[in-house]
């Protein structure tokens, strides 16, 4: 979700600037720099009540955070909502023999994207983790790790959501080939020919098939590929956990992963064994034209979505901004704190004892 500034190549200035400034530079050298004044200590009373005004400094800060966490969460549900909309739409139709593939090909590209979401949402994830990982982290740790919570129940959402549409797909049914049209006719070579023609049905029952068979294999080889990755990053943890050499902090950041993985690791299992079940969808085929209308919604949708997400990445680059201000704060208070304990223990001085 972070965004990147770009760099600008300034452009070399006019020699008559240049000279303008050199010129200037070597006046303002000549005039006596106005003296620094002296930074005077602060007394032990103003020590005392800057604890107060350093913490309604935080408070201000925090509600603050808080505003601009209620708008980003406020985006993020609109547009969860318009996903789900959307899914479940797609889920409730098919193909039909005016529309033959036209419906199954946006389901499958609407799945793509769904899936591009869920890694964009991982590469945010372990984006969080390494700031876990510092030993002096430039956010609460405490709100990174929502953060990572909110990550992981979209990832799986997402994964959900490609699961339903993929099942929403219509499977083989048995369909006669032949349609008798009535009656017949005799060749030229005195033969009797029948008034048989390939059914429509028939035709559509095999794109059908072959749309459903593209779709799953598909979906099936994803579903194996995230077991093994997650069985892999299971046991990397298991091996890191067994070094008697790491910090407690770090053991316990290993500990929640390890426990992220296998629940998603059981996750998956379930979902590979339930995918495997073929039942026939309760869906409703639809026409050409209502299939392009839906395929014109959809793009507009995606429209939408390019733009809240756009105002999410804003949002939450002003939240980050926001937290590593707390941490700053926060940690301020915390030493001013402890200058004080120390103080009262007799551990230090003020500069003019």
């Amino acid at each position: 979700m972070s965004d990147y500034g770009q760099f600008t190549l300034m452009k070399p200035l006019p020699i008559a600037i240049t000279t303008l400034s050199l010129t200037m530079g070597a006046i303002s050298a000549q005039t006596e720099a106005p003296a620094k004044e002296k930074e005077v200590p602060m007394t032990l009373e103003e020590r005392k009540a800057s604890i107060p005004s350093l913490e309604n400094h935080i408070s201000e800060r925090r509600g603050r955070l808080e505003e601009i966490s209620v708008d980003v969460l406020r985006l993020d549900d609109r547009l969860e909502k318009k996903v789900d909309n959307i899914v479940n739409k797609l889920a409730s139709l098919k193909d039909s023999e005016s529309s033959r593939r036209r419906v199954s090909q946006i389901k499958m590209a609407a799945m793509e994207g769904l899936v591009k979401d869920a890694k964009e949402y991982q590469s945010k994830r372990a984006e969080l983790i390494r700031e876990l990982q510092k030993k002096k982290p430039s956010q609460p740790k405490d709100m990174v790790e929502g953060d990572v919570q909110i990550v992981d129940d979209r990832v799986e959402k997402r994964v959900e959501q490609v699961l339903l549409l993929s099942k929403s797909f219509s499977q083989e049914r048995d369909v006669k080939k032949y349609t008798n049209g009535g009656g017949g006719y005799y060749g030229w070579g005195g033969g009797w020919n029948s008034n048989e023609r390939v059914s429509e049905e028939w035709r559509q029952n095999n794109r059908d098939k072959s749309m459903n068979k593209k779709q799953r294999d598909a979906v099936k080889a994803a579903l194996e590929k995230s077991i093994t990755r997650y069985e892999s990053l299971a046991n990397g943890v298991e091996q890191k956990l067994k070094s008697k050499e790491i910090s407690a902090e770090y053991r316990e950041l290993l500990m929640s992963e390890q426990a992220h993985y296998n629940r998603v690791l059981e996750n998956r299992k379930r979902q590979l064994a339930d995918f495997v079940l073929v039942e026939q969808p309760h869906t409703k085929a639809i026409s050409q034209r209502e299939a392009l209308d839906v395929e014109r919604a959809l793009d507009d949708a995606v429209n939408d979505f390019d733009s809240d997400i756009r105002l999410i990445k804003q949002k939450y680059a002003e939240i980050v901004d926001e937290r590593r201000k707390i941490q700053k704060l926060e940690s301020n208070l915390k030493a001013r704190k402890q200058w004080l304990i120390d103080y009262e223990a007799g551990k230090v001085k003020l500069p003019t004892e």
